[in-house]
């Protein structure tokens, strides 16, 4: 049998780890980093409180989280995914960190503006 201390300090540890994961999502959202991931591990957050009866308006977030994750390719060309994602690599496609290869160089043709 578990004694009400040993009860106590798991829940701690378990507040503690949810806060910080929060956290976590959060920033990792407003610097635009691992978007997707976080979405969809801030929806899952945020569906744990359904079966709890807070209902205000996590059923909205919920599906504004569904869809970003959903919009996660476009997602990743503002913030941090610019750059972390062609290095990482996305599902289906590897990055260069891992594959060795180097990105293509980019041929973009620069117009003056003439009078």
């Amino acid at each position: 049998m578990v004694s009400a201390d040993g009860r106590r300090a798991a829940c701690g540890v378990l507040v503690w780890r949810y806060a910080c994961g929060e956290t976590l999502v959060g920033l990792g959202l407003i610097f635009g980093l691992f978007t997707g991931l976080d979405a969809f591990s801030g929806g899952l957050m945020n569906a744990n409180y359904l079966p709890a009866g807070a209902v205000s308006t996590n059923p909205m977030l919920f599906i504004l989280a569904t869809w970003l994750v959903l919009a996660w390719k476009v997602a990743g060309h503002v913030g941090l995914d610019y750059v972390a994602l062609p290095l990482l690599g996305v599902p289906g496609a590897g990055g260069t960190l891992f594959t060795g290869t180097r990105p293509p160089v980019e041929t973009r043709k620069h117009t003056a503006m003439t009078a």
